[in-house]
């Protein structure tokens, strides 16, 4: 049996294997926010000729038009001989590329540089080896010595330095030398930064002689075929080897298809970018190592190593030039990695005098706390729906998703990334809607929506926006147009994001507290992460995301793990000071803390909080 994937791919799917199955096993993109369990509605394909008969699943999560049309959800279709599936390729238009392109450091000090050296030719009275002769020119050039080499090197010295009349350019980081190149080709050097989030994965390419952002890209993480957050991904990787090899798999995949977009968009070769810095929370980071992640799973969920690494290209698996020097920052501690140093170093400004909460929000979300007496460090599990993952017709920060949303008694005013109907909502436009609905009567502070026909303050508009389903009620955001679908907020949305912010404002009170000040106290509290660049201080006030403070201590700095992986490119320094700082800061574990059980209970509720 053999089943097509358009345009041009075929697979064979085994014996009572899903089609969502037969997707992951081959490295095809698909959804899978609930691990299979037909729940999420999100892993949609559309099938063309034989159309399986529609499950319960479908009628649940798909409208008629599109039932008609061929859609059905990946992990109810059992595969039939000859069956032709179209997967949704869409290519994501994320707002990381706007969020660090303007970047520049002020210090260019990457370690990295390459060297044009003319060694003189081999005669009878001078009968050196090549390679003796080009560590000699290099080393009087640069006033340091080169004592260690490789085979891929050694391989290449006699016709590189035959090539262009004696003439090279090497490639040095600090004292060893990566490549050599004949010629003059100082002008390219390149490296790369990389952000592996949970959800999305970023790369921005760098110009490591001027400093200069010269693009980012980004994507979904393939993981994501193996669940939506860190539990489910460490507990796939702990049912047996072949898993966690997927795992590992996945994610050097998504790295390398992203190292392809960038040379096709900037014609800069793979085999130019000599470094690369890597962020990401400690989850991440095992697996892309291949790392044990089980005593992760467990009390005291320790790591298998916190200390900033390096290694080769060719060690990970990474399609760069193969002696590239790959860094890693440092993990804090559980599940705060290397992701939180890098948006401290991202947002310096969290370090100054005074007390200072640095919040990256995100699946996995990570609290930073300094005051003048400690560093305190932790991570709550918020979940995806910041990333618009379980949540109905949630979606990433793409063309056709709801960014903004007001909300009056005239009705609804979506705006829409790419300026067109919109397919979705994604994370900031969630949090906004759900705000504008408690403001305007349509839920209350328990998240519950109003029963429209005993409200006697609602506007008619709205009333008529809100309409039973299954499981409680629904609120209209968009109506669909043409063939598209209504796009609303349910009841288990707005739970899912009680659940999130909920998670994020206990833990804030809990580390407060246990630094032995207030939340008045606090000088500054700083958002971090893409999506967080588009709230509102009052949309994240009024639903308790964080305690009531005023909304002029509040800021959003962008991707600033992203922004702290870039800056260690550039400039050793900043790689230096997070191998220092993640030795001083206290990590505090949550997980079976009374007191951020306590606070979790109160923050569910959707109003400002004391």
């Amino acid at each position: 049996m053999q089943i097509t994937i358009l345009p041009n791919r075929i697979i064979i799917p085994k014996d009572q294997e899903t089609l969502m199955e037969a997707l992951i096993r081959h490295h095809l993109p698909v959804q899978n926010i609930c691990n299979g369990k037909g729940t999420c509605g999100k892993c949609k394909v559309r099938m063309t000729g034989y159309v399986s008969p529609p499950s319960e699943g479908d009628k649940k999560h798909l409208n008629n038009i599109e039932l008609q049309a061929g859609f059905r959800l990946a992990c109810t279709v059992l595969p039939v001989d000859g069956m032709v599936v179209e997967l949704n390729f869409v290519e994501s238009q994320d707002r990381k590329v706007s969020a660090l392109q303007e970047m520049k450091t002020s210090t260019l000090n990457p370690g990295l540089e390459k060297v044009y050296i003319q060694s003189s030719k081999p005669t009878l009275e001078d009968e050196r080896g090549d390679w003796d002769r080009v560590v000699d020119a290099l080393s009087t050039f640069t006033g340091r010595s080169y004592e260690k080499t490789s085979l891929y090197i050694l391989g290449k010295v006699p016709d590189i330095l035959r090539e262009d009349k004696y003439t090279l350019t090497a490639t040095v980081f600090e004292e060893k030398i990566l490549e050599i190149e004949s010629g003059d080709t100082t002008k390219k050097l390149y490296g790369v930064a990389v952000d592996v989030g949970t959800t999305s994965v970023a790369i921005a390419l760098i110009d490591l002689n001027q400093g200069d952002i010269l693009k980012v890209v980004s994507t979904e993480n393939e993981q994501t075929a193996y669940g939506a957050d860190v539990i489910s991904r460490i507990s796939f990787a702990m049912e047996n080897q072949e898993s966690a090899i997927a795992l590992r798999i996945a994610i050097r995949r998504t790295i390398n298809h992203l190292l392809d977009e960038l040379e096709r968009q900037t014609k800069v070769g793979k085999n130019e970018i000599f470094k690369m810095t890597i962020v990401g929370n400690t989850t991440m980071h095992h697996l892309l190592l291949g790392l044990d992640v089980s005593h992760l799973a467990v009390s005291p969920f320790v790591s298998v190593c916190n200390r900033p690494l390096e290694f080769s290209a060719t060690e990970l698996g990474l399609e760069i030039n193969p002696q590239a020097v790959i860094l890693l920052l440092p993990n804090i501690g559980s599940f705060v990695g290397g992701d939180t140093i890098g948006a401290i170093v991202g947002a310096p400004a969290v370090l100054e005098q005074g007390n200072h909460l640095l919040i990256d929000l995100g699946t996995n979300c990570e609290l930073f706390l300094k005051t003048d007496q400690t560093m305190l460090a932790c991570s709550t599990a918020a979940g995806p729906a910041f990333e618009g993952a379980g949540i109905a017709h949630g979606m990433r920060a793409k063309k056709g998703a709801i960014e903004s949303v007001t909300i009056t008694n005239g009705g609804v005013v979506c705006q829409v990334i790419g300026d067109q109907e919109p397919i979705g909502i994604c994370g900031s436009g969630l949090i906004e809607a759900i705000d504008e609905m408690l403001q305007s009567g349509v839920i209350n502070k328990q998240g519950k929506i109003v029963d429209p026909s005993i409200s006697e303050t609602l506007a008619d508009e709205l009333r008529k926006r809100i309409r039973p389903v299954e499981k409680g009620s629904e609120f209209v955001l968009a109506y669909g147009s043409d063939q598209g679908q209504d796009i609303t907020i349910g009841q288990k949305d707005i739970g899912e994001l009680q659940l999130a912010k909920g998670a994020v404002c206990a833990g804030i009170k809990t580390l407060v507290e246990m630094a032995g000040i207030t939340v008045t106290e606090l000088d500054s509290v700083t958002l971090s992460g893409t999506f967080a660049s588009y709230l509102k201080a009052s949309n994240i006030l009024n639903i308790g995301l964080v305690p009531n403070i005023s909304e002029d201590r509040i800021k959003t700095v962008g991707n600033a793990a992203h922004v702290g992986a870039i800056l260690a490119l550039l400039n050793l320094q900043e790689v230096a000071m997070a191998g220092e700082l993640y030795k001083k800061i206290n990590h505090i574990e949550l997980g079976g803390s009374t007191t951020f059980s306590n606070y979790f209970m109160d923050s569910m509720y959707l109003e400002r909080l004391s």
